[in-house]
């Protein structure tokens, strides 16, 4: 009687991974793509604004280092 079980419990096996997916998992999977993608866009802005700011900042302390060089200069 289990090789029966076993037999019946492996051909339903097989059937489940032949079935196509039904609609339901393809519009969940889709969906998952679409977040990926919003996703991606987002942290892509996120990063190009941190990349602003630091250029900003990077920026504004070469001013500051220049104006106290040409103090420095000016000094001597």
């Amino acid at each position: 009687m289990l090789m029966t079980n076993n037999s019946v419990n492996n051909s339903n096996s097989a059937i489940a991974v032949c079935e196509p997916p039904i609609s339901s998992e393809i519009a969940d999977v889709e969906h998952q793509v679409r977040l990926l993608k919003v996703m991606k866009s987002l942290y892509q802005v996120d990063q190009q604004a941190k990349f602003l700011h630091l250029q900003a900042e990077t920026d504004s302390l070469l001013g500051q280092l220049q104006a106290l060089k040409g103090q420095r200069n000016s000094s001597r």
